[in-house]
């Protein structure tokens, strides 16, 4: 099988992939558990964007489309076998943008679009870090909860990550493109009852977005939910991955 610089070189295999794209300023390590949890039917792949862990000598994305491009290129090749994407938070967008261009392609679709803790591309809640000062961006995700507790509570590390926070915050500005960009394949949205940055108006944009159909789901938490794993999360995952079969 292709091997992609985006992947890890041990993947687990599984009837169906389940492609996950993490957040700004995050990594891989936000679906650390995930293989356990889903099980064996269920192959987790994340994906790594460079700049960060084991790709952090590379070059970062701040062009949204260029990024998608290159996604589209290296993972086309393993994605003619049935598969999902789950996207949280700039993940969700990365991955909706992905799907688009598949579609536009004429490519082998996902059998559902799971995006997490994101507003939908119409929202205005997306905006360019690129005026912002580190200690303005600092307050900015520090008061919508959109930076892991971790980070906040060690600055030394949150100045460390800002570069790549800043930089992954301008993969988050939608094009006029991705705005009128409907997929035909299902979209599940997962929120946060306590998430400031996703509010549960903004997350139901998302059903705007897709010709098929969707369902919206609030947990108990906030931005970052995800890692408590929560077990429901799991379980419906499961159940949405089953629902039916890949379309080809």
């Amino acid at each position: 099988m292709t091997m992609s610089r985006f992947l890890s070189q041990r993947r687990p295999d599984g009837d169906t992939v389940l492609v996950c794209f993490h957040h700004a300023g995050g990594g891989t390590a936000l679906f650390r558990g995930w293989q356990e949890n889903l099980g064996p039917e269920i192959a987790v792949w994340p994906v790594l964007l460079p700049g960060r862990e084991r790709r952090i000598r590379e070059p970062r994305f701040t062009d949204p489309a260029l990024l998608v491009k290159d996604l589209a290129e290296e993972l086309g090749p393993i994605l003619d076998r049935p598969h999902a994407f789950f996207g949280h938070s700039m993940g969700a967008l990365i991955a909706h943008r992905l799907t688009a261009l598949r579609q536009q392609r004429r490519e082998r679709l996902p059998s559902a679009l799971f995006v997490s803790a994101c507003a939908s591309p119409r929202s205005p809640v997306h905006r360019s870090a690129g005026l912002l000062t580190d200690d303005e961006l600092i307050a900015w995700l520090g008061n919508l909860g959109g930076l892991p507790g971790e980070l906040l509570q060690h600055p030394d590390w949150l100045r460390l990550t800002l570069p790549v926070i800043r930089d992954d915050l301008e993969l988050c500005r939608p094009c006029p493109e991705q705005i009128s960009s409907v997929v035909t394949c299902p979209i599940h949205v997962f929120g946060a009852t306590g998430d400031r940055l996703a509010t549960e108006a903004e997350l139901r944009g998302w059903h705007d977005l897709t010709e098929a159909y969707g369902t919206l789901e609030l947990f108990t938490g906030d931005h970052f939910y995800v890692k408590r794993q929560p077990v429901d999360l799991f379980l419906l995952l499961r159940t949405l991955l089953r629902e039916r079969p890949q379309q080809t």
